[in-house]
């Protein structure tokens, strides 16, 4: 057995995902380094860690952004707030 089938952030399905995400955060026009396992970088972290990391990422990025699109705008900020919550409740039933 491999590294990648014993342990559980390790798994072949957070390696996908790790990939998908820092892919979409380079769409977003954000750099990161090639730093997960067995890459020119490697941190030491494993495919899970990168995940909750590139998620906190965009998270942050999409905060950043609502509040530059609402700055100032009359109703902007409840609008921003409105439809963030309605997201929040599409997702809440949402484990994926």
């Amino acid at each position: 057995m491999t590294l990648l089938e014993t342990e559980p952030g390790m798994s072949r399905a957070w390696m996908d995902y790790a990939l998908q995400l820092r892919e979409v955060l380079k769409e977003c026009g954000v750099a990161t380094r090639p730093c997960l396992p067995d890459e020119r970088d490697d941190c030491g972290q494993d495919y899970a860690h990168h995940c909750m990391s590139y998620l906190a990422a965009l998270k942050a990025k999409a905060d950043n952004a609502l509040w530059h699109m609402h700055h100032g705008q009359p109703g902007g900020e409840r609008l921003a707030k409105d439809l963030y919550e309605h997201w929040e409740r599409t997702f809440a039933h949402d484990s994926s």
